[in-house]
């Protein structure tokens, strides 16, 4: 029989207590070196350095002006007789449309003859103004004054034969008294003092009826007739200035019949609105003054239309340089500057539900390439730079229930840090707290991650928390 020792009587050695402990701390040492031990082509290092950061948009090409061209006949219809090719280059100068003068020609024959008629009118005018002026000088200065004088003058002999005949008399009354003289002598002078009277009455009269009537009325109808003739010579003159002016515009206008070009730029067909169903301008086309004819886009002055979101429109601002990828020339870059940022918010029509966004526009500097309007387009726009930023590669962020985290690999495991990003580029991000230059984080969500195979060739398993779907991340997005 085996005899069995009584339990209460066996113990376990204590120096194989002792290699159990140290058995199990180098196993839970080996399963956490097993369990950071990563690929490192699945990480990155938190490192200083500049960083440029960029926002991107994309739109489209437009000319920052475009002239229009129409025809310059306002109120008629003219006939197109000549057009530049659509879609040509043309320069300052360069004839874009001829438009058919012939009524214009016939319109200016006649406007020659006007003028010539005028000119001859107001020759007459001119002369019969200066026989008004003459025969207003002979009545105030000429022959009108002389038999004013002359009325005078008699009158003054008058008065005095009366003055000389009545003191005759006056003498003569004594020596009729005395008996010197007889009764017929004094009544001989007597006679003569009443007719020389008489006679100077009658030249009173008449001088008042010349220097009262006659004469300020001779003087009045010359100065009517002058003022009629100087008024007639202003009208002719007047109508003369008139045909000079309607002949001028009819040149000027037949000058314009022939259409150049203001600026360099591309031809552009207008759509012909007379014609059913719509199509373009060609030759033959009778067009008014509100047809557009051709439309001519400064295409070495160009402006990119896009937009940008209302989560970024903070980061822009006019000023701010821009380079611009055209798709049609794809190795050619092109800057640029912000020349405008959108006050209020658009959303489309078709999905009201999107995110709003702000019109964007970007003055292109000039450029020797051939661009066109409706091109597309994508613009870099620099919003800021940092000369010594903690840097991390964007794909090390995941957002995390709303939570930015980078996965930072640690001697005992992977762990899940709360981080702050700044600025970001096309591949880096700013990292403002959370990470401290050196550190290795890793480039890929831990539960997708592939860890490094462990000595013996075994991989180690990842644990529940890393391969719950609640704690994997999404990738980050940066603004």
């Amino acid at each position: 029989m085996i005899e069995r020792i009584p339990n209460s009587n066996f113990r376990i050695p204590n120096f194989a207590i002792g290699i159990a402990a140290i058995i199990v701390c180098l196993l839970a040492g080996s399963a956490f070196w097993r369990r950071t031990a990563v690929d490192p082509s699945l990480t990155a290092f938190v490192r200083k350095g500049p960083l440029t950061a960029r926002l991107t948009t994309t739109g489209i090409l437009r000319p920052a002006q475009s002239i229009t061209y129409r025809s310059p006949l306002a109120g008629r219809e003219a006939e197109i007789t000549e057009l530049a090719p659509e879609g040509m280059l043309v320069n300052e100068g360069d004839l874009l449309v001829r438009l058919d003068t012939t009524e214009l020609q016939r319109e200016l024959e006649r406007a020659h003859q006007e003028v010539r008629q005028s000119q001859l009118e107001v020759q007459v005018a001119d002369i019969e103004r200066r026989e008004a002026e003459a025969a207003l000088t002979g009545v105030s200065e000429g022959e009108g004054a002389l038999a004013v004088a002359e009325t005078r003058t008699r009158l003054q002999l008058a008065d005095k034969k009366v003055e000389r005949l009545r003191l005759e008399y006056e003498q003569l009354q004594p020596l009729l008294e005395k008996g010197f003289i007889t009764r017929d002598e004094l009544k001989k002078t007597a006679d003569e003092l009443e007719q020389s009277e008489e006679e100077a009455a009658i030249t009173r009269k008449r001088a008042d009826v010349v220097i009262k009537l006659s004469h300020p009325r001779e003087r009045q109808r010359a100065s009517l007739q002058l003022a009629q003739k100087q008024s007639a010579l202003e009208n002719t003159r007047a109508k003369a200035l008139d045909a000079r002016a309607r002949l001028a515009l009819l040149i000027e206008r037949l000058e314009q019949c022939r259409i150049y070009a203001r600026r360099t730029g591309l031809v552009v067909y207008e759509e012909f609105l007379g014609a059913t169903p719509r199509r373009k301008i060609r030759v033959g086309d009778r067009v008014t003054g509100s047809q557009g004819i051709v439309t001519i886009p400064e295409v070495n002055r160009m402006l990119l239309e896009a937009s940008v979101s209302e989560a970024e429109v903070h980061r822009v601002r006019t000023g701010l340089a821009a380079v611009v990828r055209v798709e049609a020339f794809p190795d050619l870059r092109l800057s640029g500057r912000v020349a405008r940022v959108g006050s209020l918010a658009r959303s489309s029509a078709d999905r009201p539900f999107e995110d709003k966004r702000f019109d964007l526009i970007v003055e292109l500097d000039s450029t020797p390439a051939e661009l066109r309007p409706e091109m597309s387009a994508r613009a870099d726009i620099v919003v800021g730079t940092r000369s010594n930023a903690l840097l991390l590669p964007i794909t090390a962020i995941f957002d995390r229930q709303g939570q930015l985290v980078a996965h930072v690999v640690r001697p005992y495991g992977i762990e899940a840090r709360p981080v702050d990003v700044g600025e970001s580029s096309e591949a880096l991000v700013e990292i403002v707290s959370g990470l401290t230059e050196g550190e290795t984080v890793m480039l890929t969500d831990p539960g997708h991650a592939v860890v490094a195979a462990a000595p013996g060739g075994k991989i180690p398993a990842v644990d529940r928390a890393q391969r719950s779907q609640a704690d994997r991340g999404r990738p980050y997005q940066p603004r």
